[in-house]
């Protein structure tokens, strides 16, 4: 895993995925040079990473408003399940 500069410490998720779709496209022209290509793929793998620290973060803090069977509200932590997501 890569370290964050201190620049992505200030970065927000929106403006890192900008920056991502923005290296994609480069990339997908096709126009740079290898060793351009190699730093674009390489801020690339950052910014991934710096987005999945994100996402992570955000579902630990977030919480479901439910409904007992007495009408009561109460939280409940977020939690995946992987049979959900198809």
């Amino acid at each position: 895993m890569t370290k964050e500069t201190s620049n992505d410490q200030a970065l927000s998720f929106e403006d890192a995925i900008k920056e991502l779709e923005s290296i994609v496209s480069s990339l997908e022209k096709g126009d740079a040079t290898l060793e351009q290509s190699l730093k674009l793929f390489k801020r690339g793998v950052e910014l991934v990473e710096f987005c999945n620290k994100k996402l992570t973060e955000a579902q630990g803090v977030v919480t479901i408003l439910s409904r007992s069977k007495s009408g009561e509200l109460y939280e409940a932590d977020f939690e995946t399940d992987e049979r959900e997501l198809r």
